[in-house]
């Protein structure tokens, strides 16, 4: 059987709702065209786990497992601990002359499909909420299990993203390569604490849920969790966690803290204010922005320079 080269980094039960028969308008380098959900936020080997030096596990223990909360570390040891695993593996049998050839291919398999299959049981676990969400119903946020895996589905959807856009910007060449490297595992353990993060603060948070009638819909993007708190060009960690999460082009998702800047004064947008929430999210694409039509991203285009300009 051979192996997925094809990774999704945004879910297409996600993008359909802006699609018209799995068709969806995308604008890429100043292009608009429209295209089948299947061939956009994709990655060849996007989610392939590389092999590991043991300078390499050490990182992760020192920037991403040592300063989490505590519950949290014996999680994230067991996550390296198989990520790593894998290659361990393929090179012990390499070295004994032992294993058939089936038994490599299963490992390779492991390699290129593991972290995968973990992305698609956080999000068939986060599908749910996410429909019940459009569907204008918030209730599961009252009961302790369903609000902890929501949240580490959002998180997981920011981070995985995120953080290497940002990791780019920053670091030297030879630092990225290793980023690169550990991203896979790095991308789970900031998102878990991401969200339990959230969870432990949800009874202060405020969910609310954009209404947008106007002629003039919501657009969402390659990085459709984006932290309204986070400055555009600012390399530092945010100090805060404001996230807009388009649901589709007649909902959005705010979580907000109680003192936030971003409080909307009404939940149902404006045009105006339907524009501003399009260029937010098309300002922080990685290299995609999604629309269920093109007039939207015509205008996001136009406009984008300046925006960009004025943060």
């Amino acid at each position: 059987m051979p192996t997925k080269k094809l990774n999704h980094f945004v879910a297409r039960f996600y993008l359909k709702a802006w699609a018209t028969s799995d068709q969806i308008w995308c604008l890429r380098d100043g292009s608009i065209f429209q295209t089948n959900v299947r061939n956009v936020a994709a990655e060849n080997r996007f989610y392939r786990l590389w092999e590991l030096s043991r300078a390499d596990i050490e990182f992760v223990r020192e920037a991403g497992i040592k300063d989490s909360p505590e519950r949290l570390k014996p999680i994230h040891e067991r996550l390296l601990r198989q990520f790593a695993s894998v290659h361990d593996a393929k090179a012990h049998l390499k070295r004994s002359n032992g294993g058939a050839p089936e038994v490599f291919a299963a490992i390779d398999r492991d390699i290129a499909e593991a972290n995968e299959n973990l992305h698609l049981s956080v999000e068939e676990t986060f599908q749910p909420y996410l429909e019940r969400l459009r569907a204008g119903d918030r209730t599961f946020l009252l009961e302790d299990q369903p609000t902890a895996l929501f949240y580490n589905g959002l998180a997981v959807q920011y981070m995985r993203t995120h953080h290497r856009r940002r990791s780019a910007l920053i670091l030297t060449p030879e630092d990225f390569a290793r980023y690169e490297r550990i991203a896979n595992v790095l991308t789970h353990i900031f998102a878990m604490n991401l969200g339990y993060s959230l969870f432990v603060d949800h009874p202060r948070l405020k969910l609310m849920i954009l209404e947008n009638a106007t002629e003039v819909p919501f657009v969402t993007a390659d990085q459709p969790v984006i932290n309204m708190a986070a400055r555009l060009k600012d390399t530092t960690a945010p100090e805060r966690f404001e996230a807009y999460y388009p649901l589709s082009p007649t909902k959005a998702l705010l979580v907000l803290g109680p003192d936030s800047d971003f409080l909307p004064e009404d939940l149902t947008v404006s045009p105006m204010t339907a524009h501003l929430y399009n260029l937010r999210i098309a300002s922080r694409a990685c290299q995609q922005v999604f629309a269920s039509s093109q007039e939207e991203l015509r205008a996001i285009r136009d406009l984008l320079p300046a925006f960009v300009d004025s943060l």
